[in-house]
């Protein structure tokens, strides 16, 4: 059985969003299960979900912008979701180059 490429992107962003939430890949953080915590873990998975999958292509590309960056802001978020910001960089990696690759591939 074949997936599409639809498929495969879903099955990844949910393998990452997994990653994202695996407690042995997160920096500690004293208030891990807090509504804060959890709240920058949300920014962080929305972020990741712009990034691969919203059909708002301006939007998309602001969050890819975001994760290759790395900038001061995603370092912060990261933190205060209690990941660690190479990590997380380097999860995106490939999900992010293939959307970059469909975008370019259905430029009009």
């Amino acid at each position: 059985m074949q997936c599409t490429q639809e498929e495969l992107l879903s099955g990844e962003i949910r393998v990452m969003t997994k990653r994202l939430y695996d407690p042995k890949f997160t920096n500690e953080v004293d208030e891990a299960g807090t509504a804060e915590h959890d709240l920058w873990v949300s920014v962080l998975s929305k972020a990741a979900h712009d990034a691969i999958y919203c059909t708002d292509w301006a939007e998309s590309r602001l969050a890819i912008s975001w994760f290759k960056t790395g900038g001061f802001n995603f370092r912060t978020v990261c933190e205060y979701a209690g990941r660690n910001p190479a990590y997380v960089h380097k999860v995106m990696e490939l999900p992010i180059q293939r959307r970059e690759k469909e975008m370019e591939g259905r430029r009009y």
